[in-house]
């Protein structure tokens, strides 16, 4: 099961931030499929990338199989994604 709750990720664009993820709240049960669609730009790269430990969201809550990526150190999320 993936839960993400009150996911926000924003990015630097110069002076200004670019916000990505605005509170972004849903969940994926085990076996069930899911896409991604959507124009460039959108978020679609950085929510696999913050459910596959490669990021951390700048705020709210990211469980992966009964593990919570956010509270996991960055050490924590190299070995979660072996």
């Amino acid at each position: 099961m993936i839960v993400l709750d009150g996911v926000s990720r924003a990015f630097r664009e110069g002076e200004h931030a670019r916000v990505v993820l605005d509170r972004f709240s849903g969940s994926v049960a085990g076996g069930e499929r899911l896409a991604l669609v959507g124009r460039s730009g959108v978020g679609k790269s950085t929510l696999l990338n913050l459910i596959g430990g490669m990021d951390r969201p700048d705020a709210g809550r990211i469980t992966v199989s009964d593990t919570e990526l956010t509270a996991l150190s960055e050490r924590d999320r190299t070995l979660f994604r072996r």
